[in-house]
């Protein structure tokens, strides 16, 4: 009879509460359809490859090289239609360069070592495996420690 008792007592909020919720509420899966597939052309995923594809090296400007000789290479893998996002991989030799960021910058390291110092004179050591974000209008200098290689994504116009 304990049992037949603790049944009645306690199925009453939930039965209460069945009756205030609608049942295809209870279950996530059939509240809503799937959403359409977007229209326009089919959109694939860009893979970044094992390996770097050939770059050209360049020079910084000399005027914002601080010391060494930071010769760099850029590999763009994908930049969007409109030009304002783009993703790639970035090498550094060694050296000491100023940088103001024209865009907002994600970045991972991938190998090496570079000290970013701001205006204010804050600097942070990043080494492999590190990932930061340089927002729109960062102004500073990078200090290549051992040669660095980076993934990176950048967003904005650069103005």
């Amino acid at each position: 009879m304990g049992i037949v008792k603790q049944l009645i007592t306690t199925s009453g909020p939930l039965l209460a509460y069945m009756s205030a919720v609608p049942l295809l509420r209870m279950v996530p899966f059939w509240q809503r359809p799937a959403p359409p597939l977007l229209d326009g052309p089919v959109q694939r995923t860009v893979d970044f490859p094992a390996v770097q594809p050939p770059a050209e090296p360049y020079a910084w400007p000399r005027a914002q090289v601080l010391s060494g000789n930071p010769v760099q290479t850029a590999t763009y893998i994908y930049t969007s239609p409109d030009s304002l996002f783009a993703a790639g991989i970035w090498t550094c030799e060694v050296g000491k360069f100023r940088i103001d960021f024209g865009r907002a910058e994600f970045i991972q390291i991938l190998e090496g070592v570079v000290i970013v110092t701001d205006a204010e004179g804050a600097s942070r050591t990043y080494r492999a495996g590190d990932a930061f974000v340089t927002p729109k209008g960062f102004s500073g200098t990078w200090d290549v420690i051992e040669p660095i290689k980076k993934h990176f994504t950048w967003y904005g116009s650069g103005e």
